[in-house]
């Protein structure tokens, strides 16, 4: 959960349960060996305050309705994460065309809801050459009902309809970073304001250890460092991958781990 958090730019709360708790209150090894590995995930990412200030990086942008709840947009943001896809949510307040600059693709479930100026912003985003998916009539990001906090089955009948376009739009197109035998794992990428960073988390939620991962991106990076909680950083080796991307392979993750790579 620690890297979960952190490999979104957030932080976890540390709360102990009862038991840990108390065996940790009467030195139990198996308790202190958990407050180690706790603490040793926790200084890792401590340690890179930096990432924290990176946005969200990737070529497919979606635009999202916060006041709203986000429910079904959110639903179609969790559809590409497990596609292990970069993507960047711009809330619908802030978008402009500095907020979609490097996409190549955007996703408006709402189209309905947004003012004439944002409109244009995605017409003109349209006509600059990227890809753009607005919905049809009825496709709207609605608000949670009563004390609802998941879609009802027809918003998510509904959400499998959009999937099926976003999905056909997305394809195996390389939206700035892809991912090779990672099914167990989670993932995201980040990037420094000026492009000259670029940082890719990992986290494995397997019982064992991940091996021979594979990342291609974009971008011409003349160094790649695989960083892992614990241990120093380790150089990888860059190599040139299909069409435009580069590649590096990674022979194990543990738990977490992280890519960085810089021009």
């Amino acid at each position: 959960m620690v890297a979960d958090a952190e490999a979104s730019g957030a932080r976890w709360v540390v709360a102990l349960d009862g038991d840990l708790a108390a065996r940790l209150a009467r030195r139990d090894p198996s308790a202190l060996a958990d407050w180690k590995k706790i603490n040793t995930v926790l200084a890792f990412y401590e340690s890179h305050p930096e990432w924290r200030r990176m946005p969200e990086f990737g070529r497919l942008a979606v635009v999202q309705d916060p006041a709203k709840g986000g429910l079904l947009s959110g639903g179609i943001l969790d559809m590409i994460a497990v596609k292990h896809t970069p993507v960047r949510p711009v809330p619908r307040e802030h978008l402009s065309a500095e907020a979609l600059a490097g996409a190549t693709m955007a996703v408006a479930v709402d189209s309905e809801a947004l003012t004439p100026a944002q409109k244009e912003v995605l017409r003109n985003f349209a006509r600059s050459g990227g890809t753009l998916l607005t919905g049809p009539p009825g496709w709207k990001d609605e608000a949670p009902r009563g004390e609802s906090i998941t879609l009802d089955p027809q918003e998510l009948e509904r959400l499998n309809d959009i999937w099926h376009d976003v999905n056909s739009m997305v394809g195996r197109t390389n939206l700035g970073v892809r991912l090779f035998n990672v099914s167990s794992m989670l993932s995201n990428a980040i990037a420094s304001p000026d492009g000259k960073t670029e940082v890719v988390h990992l986290v494995n939620y397997s019982d064992f250890p991940v091996e021979d991962v594979t990342v291609q991106f974009l971008g011409a990076f003349k160094h790649a460092t695989l960083l892992a909680p614990g241990g120093p950083g380790k150089p990888l080796e860059i190599y040139k991958a299909e069409e435009e991307s580069w590649g590096v392979d990674i022979a194990k993750v543990a738990v977490c781990a992280t890519i960085n790579l810089e021009q």
